[in-house]
C-alpha cells in the first residue's frame, strides 16, 4: 500500500523557513541532520508518527559549484520557499520490487541523511529521489523500523498537535500520476489541479481542526539525464 511518507520544503534560510512553517501551524520541530553529498540539511517538522516536512536548505556554499544536484535545488529556492518535493512509502520489500520493476530501477539501499548524533542508515528507495523531484513527482521509501520513523521522534515548541496528512494538491491529472505510479496511485489522498507537476498544498489534520499549508511548487520540471541520477 502506498502512504504518503515525507514531503521537501526548500528555503533560502532552513532557520527563517522552519520558524515560519511552525509559527503559521502551531507545529514542533528538531534538528535533521545534514546530507554529506549534497552539501544541504534540514530540520523535521513532524505531521503524525510516521509522516513529516522537511525544510531543507543548501549549507554548503560551494556545493552548488560542484553537485548539479545541489545547484538544481539551489536554484529553484531562489525566490524562496518552495516545495520542492514528496515522497512515498511502502509496508514490504516485495511491494518496492514490484516498484522497481514498474520503474525500470533497481531498489537503491545507500545512505542519505547523517543525523546530528552521527548516525547515518541506509534509505531503501527506489528511484532516486531528486530526479523525481526534477520531474515533480515522487519516489517511494522503504522504512523497516516505524519507531525509527523521523514523524516518531521528539520534537520542540509544538502548540497544535498534528494528526497525519488529510490531502495534498499536486499537479497534472490522476491519469498522469497512475502513468507513473500504477494503479496505487488511485488510494492516495491528493486533489489535481492540472498544473505543472509538483506540489502546491499539504493539509494536516490536528487538535484544533484542518491545517492547510501553501508554498509555490517547483518550477520548470524537467527530464533528468536518468531516474537513478547519473548526470543530473
Amino acid at each position: 500500500m502506498l502512504t504518503i511518507d515525507h514531503i521537501s520544503l526548500g528555503s533560502r534560510n532552513i532557520y527563517a523557513g522552519t520558524e515560519q512553517l511552525c509559527t503559521e501551524t502551531g507545529f514542533g520541530q528538531y534538528e535533521g541532520g545534514w546530507f554529506p553529498h549534497l552539501g544541504i540539511a534540514n530540520r523535521i517538522v513532524p505531521l503524525g508518527p510516521d509522516q513529516y516536512i522537511e525544510v531543507e536548505s543548501v549549507i554548503d556554499a560551494y556545493s552548488p559549484h560542484t553537485n548539479p544536484s545541489a545547484r538544481w535545488f539551489y536554484d529553484q529556492i531562489e525566490g524562496g520557499d518552495v516545495f520542492i518535493g514528496w515522497c512515498l512509502r511502502v509496508d514490504t520489500r516485495d511491494e518496492l520490487q514490484k516498484l522497481a520493476e514498474h520503474f525500470g530501477t533497481d531498489i537503491i539501499d545507500k545512505p542519505l541523511r547523517k543525523r546530528t548524533d552521527g548516525v547515518q542508515r541506509n534509505a531503501i528507495r527506489v528511484p532516486e529521489t531528486i530526479p523525481c523531484w526534477q520531474r515533480g513527482v515522487p519516489n517511494v521509501f522503504l522504512i523497516e523500523d516505524l519507531s525509527e520513523h523521523p514523524g516518531a521522534q521528539p520534537r520542540e515548541g509544538q502548540r497544535n498537535t498534528p494528526q497525519g496528512i488529510t490531502w495534498m494538491e499536486v499537479g497534472g491529472t490522476e491519469a498522469d500520476m497512475r502513468a507513473w505510479l500504477g494503479d496505487g496511485a488511485a488510494d492516495l489522498p491528493l486533489k489535481y489541479n492540472g498544473g505543472r507537476p509538483g506540489l502546491y498544498a499539504v493539509a494536516v489534520a490536528t487538535d484544533e481542526g484542518e491545517v492547510v499549508i501553501r508554498r509555490t511548487a517547483v518550477t520548470e520540471p524537467r527530464q533528468p539525464a536518468s531516474l537513478d541520477g547519473s548526470r543530473t
